[in-house]
């Protein structure tokens, strides 16, 4: 059985319990911002006793505090991807690019990444975090859009859903 699978039941089981199923989502949505490579947005569709206003709450938090870790991380690996990029030309090449686009788009382009329904958040965020050069972006607001990324994407899904007739909750 793969992990999706075992997710999917595990929430299937906490479905009744809103204040467990928020706790546990809030879990899987730090999770998935920092390591796991899995939409979170499959715990929309579960834990029909919480309000998808609930919901988008806690996948924003656990998005927040998530993308905390990564930027810390991130402040971390900036200094050796630099130093790689010094040794191997076609690297520098790349860690420039990435400064640029992380300088251009910083919040917006964060924001917008972020709120694309389905997309995988680990990468866009340790690109962000990682080729923040000379601290461009600060903490405190790299975490605030990473939770109104979170809310507006649970919205999105919820909108598209909503539309084809389908109800979350």
């Amino acid at each position: 059985m793969d992990f999706v699978s075992v997710l999917v039941d595990f929430l299937e089981n906490l479905s009744h319990d809103p204040v467990l199923y928020s706790i546990v989502f809030f879990i899987y949505s730090i999770a998935a911002t920092t390591f796991l490579p899995i939409p979170i947005e499959i715990g929309l569709f579960f834990g029909q006793a919480s309000p998808i206003w609930l919901k988008a709450l806690v996948l924003g938090a656990g998005k927040a505090v998530g993308s905390v870790l990564v930027f810390i991380l991130g402040v971390h690996l900036e200094n050796p991807l630099n130093q790689l990029g010094a040794r191997w030309g076609w690297f520098r090449k790349f860690v420039e690019l990435m400064h640029k686009f992380v300088a251009k788009t910083r919040y917006i382009g964060l924001y917008i990444i972020l709120s694309i329904p389905l997309m995988v958040d680990t990468a866009p965020l340790y690109i962000f975090a990682i080729f923040n050069q000379e601290g461009l972006m600060c903490l405190r607001h790299f975490a605030l859009t990473n939770f109104l990324a979170g809310i507006t994407r649970a919205f999105i899904v919820y909108l598209i859903f909503l539309y084809f007739g389908i109800m979350l909750v």
